[in-house]
Protein backbone atom coordinates (compact mmCIF):
# COMPACT_ATOMS: atom_id res chain seq x y z
CA UNK A 1 0.00 0.00 0.00
CA UNK A 2 1.52 3.32 -1.06
CA UNK A 3 1.24 6.27 1.32
CA UNK A 4 1.15 9.71 -0.25
CA UNK A 5 1.83 12.82 1.88
CA UNK A 6 -0.69 15.59 1.52
CA UNK A 7 -1.49 18.99 3.06
CA UNK A 8 -4.67 20.64 4.32
CA UNK A 9 -5.51 24.23 3.32
CA UNK A 10 -4.46 26.02 6.54
CA UNK A 11 -1.90 28.84 6.99
CA UNK A 12 0.37 26.35 8.76
CA UNK A 13 -1.11 23.00 7.81
CA UNK A 14 -0.63 19.90 9.92
CA UNK A 15 1.14 17.06 8.23
CA UNK A 16 -1.35 14.72 6.60
CA UNK A 17 -0.99 11.19 5.31
CA UNK A 18 -3.55 9.89 2.82
CA UNK A 19 -3.65 6.26 1.76
CA UNK A 20 -3.85 6.32 -2.03
CA UNK A 21 -7.44 6.44 -3.27
CA UNK A 22 -9.51 8.40 -5.76
CA UNK A 23 -8.57 12.07 -5.53
CA UNK A 24 -12.22 13.17 -5.81
CA UNK A 25 -13.07 11.00 -2.77
CA UNK A 26 -10.25 12.62 -0.78
CA UNK A 27 -11.35 16.13 -1.79
CA UNK A 28 -14.98 15.38 -0.98
CA UNK A 29 -14.05 14.06 2.46
CA UNK A 30 -11.76 17.07 3.09
CA UNK A 31 -14.63 19.41 2.26
CA UNK A 32 -16.98 17.57 4.63
CA UNK A 33 -14.28 17.55 7.33
CA UNK A 34 -13.92 21.34 7.01
CA UNK A 35 -17.71 21.66 7.32
CA UNK A 36 -17.63 19.40 10.41
CA UNK A 37 -14.93 21.52 12.05
CA UNK A 38 -16.85 24.71 11.22
CA UNK A 39 -20.11 23.29 12.62
CA UNK A 40 -18.40 22.50 15.94
CA UNK A 41 -16.46 25.78 16.12
CA UNK A 42 -19.54 27.84 15.19
CA UNK A 43 -21.88 25.70 17.35
CA UNK A 44 -24.05 25.39 14.23
CA UNK A 45 -26.70 22.81 15.07
CA UNK A 46 -28.25 22.95 11.58
CA UNK A 47 -24.93 22.18 9.86
CA UNK A 48 -24.05 19.51 12.42
CA UNK A 49 -27.43 17.82 11.96
CA UNK A 50 -26.77 17.50 8.22
CA UNK A 51 -23.24 16.15 8.78
CA UNK A 52 -24.04 13.49 11.39
CA UNK A 53 -25.17 9.97 10.63
CA UNK A 54 -28.50 9.07 12.23
CA UNK A 55 -26.73 6.76 14.67
CA UNK A 56 -23.81 9.13 15.43
CA UNK A 57 -22.22 8.89 18.88
CA UNK A 58 -19.40 10.63 20.72
CA UNK A 59 -17.56 7.93 22.64
CA UNK A 60 -15.03 8.56 25.39
CA UNK A 61 -12.93 6.01 27.21
CA UNK A 62 -10.66 8.39 29.14
CA UNK A 63 -10.76 9.93 31.73
CA UNK A 64 -14.11 8.12 32.21
CA UNK A 65 -16.19 6.01 29.85
CA UNK A 66 -19.08 7.92 28.32
CA UNK A 67 -21.23 7.47 25.21
CA UNK A 68 -23.27 10.43 24.03
CA UNK A 69 -25.78 9.74 21.27
CA UNK A 70 -26.61 12.13 18.42
CA UNK A 71 -29.60 13.78 20.11
CA UNK A 72 -27.75 14.50 23.35
CA UNK A 73 -24.64 15.71 21.47
CA UNK A 74 -26.73 18.14 19.39
CA UNK A 75 -28.42 19.44 22.57
CA UNK A 76 -24.99 20.01 24.15
CA UNK A 77 -23.47 21.75 21.08
CA UNK A 78 -24.56 25.32 22.04
CA UNK A 79 -22.66 24.85 25.34
CA UNK A 80 -19.47 23.60 23.60
CA UNK A 81 -17.50 26.85 23.26
CA UNK A 82 -14.18 26.42 21.46
CA UNK A 83 -11.83 29.35 22.06
CA UNK A 84 -8.83 27.91 20.18
CA UNK A 85 -8.52 24.90 17.82
CA UNK A 86 -5.22 23.78 16.30
CA UNK A 87 -4.95 20.52 14.36
CA UNK A 88 -1.33 19.53 15.01
CA UNK A 89 -1.34 16.22 13.15
CA UNK A 90 -3.81 14.46 10.88
CA UNK A 91 -4.14 11.18 8.99
CA UNK A 92 -6.93 10.47 6.49
CA UNK A 93 -7.66 6.86 5.51
CA UNK A 94 -10.36 5.99 2.97
CA UNK A 95 -11.68 2.59 1.97
CA UNK A 96 -14.68 2.65 -0.37
CA UNK A 97 -17.55 4.11 1.67
CA UNK A 98 -15.69 4.23 5.00
CA UNK A 99 -13.08 6.67 6.22
CA UNK A 100 -11.10 7.41 9.37
CA UNK A 101 -9.71 10.81 10.26
CA UNK A 102 -7.17 10.59 13.07
CA UNK A 103 -6.00 13.83 14.65
CA UNK A 104 -4.03 15.37 17.45
CA UNK A 105 -5.79 18.64 18.34
CA UNK A 106 -4.73 21.34 20.77
CA UNK A 107 -7.79 23.20 21.92
CA UNK A 108 -9.01 25.62 24.50
CA UNK A 109 -12.71 25.07 25.19
CA UNK A 110 -15.46 25.39 27.74
CA UNK A 111 -18.06 22.63 27.76
CA UNK A 112 -21.20 23.29 29.78
CA UNK A 113 -19.26 25.82 31.86
CA UNK A 114 -16.31 23.47 32.57
CA UNK A 115 -12.80 23.88 31.18
CA UNK A 116 -12.08 21.26 28.51
CA UNK A 117 -8.72 22.50 27.29
CA UNK A 118 -5.64 20.54 26.33
CA UNK A 119 -4.26 18.25 23.67
CA UNK A 120 -6.66 15.56 22.44
CA UNK A 121 -6.37 12.56 20.18
CA UNK A 122 -9.56 12.46 18.09
CA UNK A 123 -10.77 9.80 15.71
CA UNK A 124 -13.69 10.55 13.43
CA UNK A 125 -15.16 7.57 11.63
CA UNK A 126 -17.10 8.47 8.49
CA UNK A 127 -19.54 6.53 6.31
CA UNK A 128 -20.77 7.49 2.87
CA UNK A 129 -24.56 7.18 2.98
CA UNK A 130 -26.53 7.72 -0.24
CA UNK A 131 -23.40 9.28 -1.76
CA UNK A 132 -22.79 11.72 1.13
CA UNK A 133 -20.05 11.48 3.80
CA UNK A 134 -21.47 11.56 7.34
CA UNK A 135 -19.73 11.31 10.71
CA UNK A 136 -20.67 8.03 12.36
CA UNK A 137 -18.45 8.10 15.46
CA UNK A 138 -16.11 10.52 17.20
CA UNK A 139 -13.68 9.22 19.79
CA UNK A 140 -11.83 11.83 21.83
CA UNK A 141 -9.10 11.18 24.38
CA UNK A 142 -7.18 13.86 26.28
CA UNK A 143 -3.44 13.25 26.39
CA UNK A 144 -3.39 14.56 29.96
CA UNK A 145 -6.41 12.83 31.45
CA UNK A 146 -8.34 14.98 33.90
CA UNK A 147 -11.97 14.76 34.84
CA UNK A 148 -14.17 17.72 34.00
CA UNK A 149 -13.73 20.25 36.77
CA UNK A 150 -9.98 19.71 36.92
CA UNK A 151 -9.84 16.68 39.23
CA UNK A 152 -7.14 14.13 38.31
CA UNK A 153 -8.48 10.88 36.89
CA UNK A 154 -8.26 7.77 39.06
CA UNK A 155 -5.29 5.59 38.15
Amino acid sequence: MDVVPDRELHPEPPSVTVVETGESDVEELRERLAQWDAAVLDRDETAATELLAGDFALELVQPVRNVMDREVWLEMLPDYVVHEWDVEEQILDLDDDRAAVLRRVRMSATVMGEDRSGVFVMSDLWRREDGVWRVWRRHSTPLMARRLGGEPADD
